[in-house]
């Protein structure tokens, strides 16, 4: 792919996937974390950026997933709800319901995702031409950081060829997996912040204990950047020992 011509007009629509079931540490989304839950951090620096068109809020069709709409509605943003296990479909769904051109796509257990890289991606895959950029193709920042942008064409043509469980739960497997279909770029973390040990993730309530010193020590910064957040935790090396012996699950939500 990579034929598209961009416009400045081109939608560029930022979907959050979120649920309430979680494995490790159920209703994760919502748990407090300085006055605000993951969802709501997201929005809010998602909200800083004036090039995202609209937000949205992809969940399941669960009955548990109802408050998540309602968080959705009291932010005044989209939801969509769709399948539990095929995430592909959510977030391509959604996508068409908002005639989405560009997708931003952020997992909601990722509160501390930095707005300066998602608007760099952005302009960076506008820029080359590029169907897909992320910085998780090969991670070198920590985990948690995770920004992905694509565009929605690229996703249907993922959906079309994308058959596996595995390529249906994982939204982008199918796209960065196969360079020689998708026109991708990964980028790399500077060197003074590649640290992909490090996890500002929210998995488990090591990570939820993390995420809360963190976001104590913020308390007066609106939207600390990642630079700001991996300067902290390597001042404060206890603080990133907590959640160190997580396994993680790789390829993301």
């Amino acid at each position: 792919m990579g034929s598209k011509v961009f416009d400045i007009k081109d939608k560029v629509v930022c979907i959050i996937e979120a649920r309430m079931a979680s494995t490790r540490l159920p209703g994760k989304v919502l748990k407090d974390i300085g006055g605000r839950n993951s969802l709501e951090h997201i929005i809010n620096r998602i909200k800083s950026l004036g090039n995202i068109s609209e937000i949205c809020l992809a969940t399941t069709t669960g009955t548990e997933d109802q408050v998540i709409i309602e968080l959705a509605k009291s932010f005044g943003i989209k939801h969509y709800r769709g399948s539990v296990h095929d995430v592909l479909s959510r977030v391509l769904g959604a996508a068409e319901m908002l005639s989405a051109e560009i997708i931003v796509e952020i997992t909601g257990d990722c509160p501390f995702v930095d707005p300066i890289m998602v608007d760099q991606y952005i302009e960076i895959m506008k820029t080359n031409n590029l169907d897909y950029v992320s910085n998780n193709i090969i991670s070198t920042y920590p985990d948690g950081f995770d920004v992905q942008v694509f565009l929605t064409e690229a996703l249907k043509k993922s959906s079309s060829m994308a058959t596996t469980r595995e390529e249906r739960e994982h939204v982008t497997m199918h796209i960065r997996q196969n360079p020689q279909v998708f026109k991708t770029l990964n980028i790399i973390a500077p060197k003074s912040y590649r640290y992909p040990e490090m996890s500002v993730t929210l998995d488990t309530k090591e990570d939820l204990e993390v995420l809360r010193l963190i976001a104590h020590h913020f308390a007066d910064i609106d939207s600390p950047s990642h630079m700001q957040i991996i300067d902290f935790l390597l001042a404060n090396p206890r603080i990133s020992q907590i959640n160190s012996g997580i396994a993680r699950k790789g390829f993301g939500i």
